[in-house]
């Protein structure tokens, strides 16, 4: 058990703050981006038909505004909807927190559609590539909320307790660092081993993006349990939190696009 009083704040630039929960955030997107370069490189050595490095920058640089994006706006609607109606302003205040993974993935998904149709190329390539990227940004993503001491977990006597200064000092579950590493370290390890393993046949298959929707889900809808939770279904019920609800639809993706693979197969 330790006590986490680090300010949220890195550093200020005159009188304005620099935020930890900005900077972590930034690295995760670039990171992420690195990587994606990476492996397709390597889907341009073996003459894939994939983007080439410049088309994939200007894809990144649009792909970042429609993350960012879509995080905030899927926090709004679907964590504090009621709040946001009565503070509008509030909305463009990410530097408070407030930024939503399914969000962001249902914006990027959206923004991947249409470029892939534009452009001519296989959407589980695209997917694939940004399945293995996305892992590693969500796994340095979550020290954002470590940092920021929200997403925090219910109060416990387990010797992995953290107490949040900023919080209530209470020792709790440091849920977001457990989200790190299942959620994204742990699953970019997972698929950059296959990809080590199975060499570039593997992407344009849709098992990274089955892969990382399943194993992402499932910890995150194992993790809700110890959160502290604030907002839950809008069914009157709380038995599982919107969380938990989005989860089960990217699970479902998961197997869905498994069995489109296998089907796919079957029919060639």
């Amino acid at each position: 058990m330790f006590i986490w009083s680090v300010s949220p704040v890195a550093f200020s630039i005159g009188n304005l703050p620099v935020y930890w929960y900005g900077i972590i955030y930034a690295t995760a997107l670039f990171s992420s981006w690195a990587v994606a370069t990476w492996v397709l490189r390597k889907l341009r050595n073996n003459n894939m038909n994939v983007p080439t490095k410049e088309e994939f920058d200007n894809f990144m640089f649009w792909a970042i505004i429609s993350i960012v994006v879509g995080a905030r706006l899927g926090h709004v609607l679907f964590y504090e909807l009621e709040y946001f109606l009565k503070h509008p302003l509030e909305i463009v205040m990410i530097r408070n927190g407030g930024l939503s993974f399914h969000g962001s993935v249902i914006a990027l998904a959206v923004y991947v559609f249409a470029y892939v149709r534009r452009h001519k190329i296989s959407w589980k390539i695209m997917a694939d590539v940004l399945a293995i990227a996305g892992a590693l940004g969500v796994g340095i993503g979550r020290f954002a909320n470590f940092m920021n001491q929200e997403l925090y977990g219910k109060i416990t006597s387990s010797d992995m307790a953290v107490i949040f200064s900023l919080v209530d000092n209470m020792p709790r579950y440091p849920t977001q660092i457990i989200e790190a590493f299942f959620e994204g370290l742990l699953n970019f390890w997972l698929l950059f081993v296959i990809f080590r393993l199975k060499g570039v046949k593997i992407i344009g298959t849709g098992i990274t993006t089955a892969i990382f929707c399943i194993v992402y889900s499932s910890a995150r809808f194992v993790i809700e349990f110890y959160k502290e939770v604030e907002v839950y279904t809008y069914f009157n019920t709380t038995a599982l939190t919107i969380g938990q609800v989005l989860s089960i639809a990217l699970f479902l993706f998961g197997v869905f696009v498994l069995y489109y693979r296998r089907d796919s197969s079957i029919s060639n």
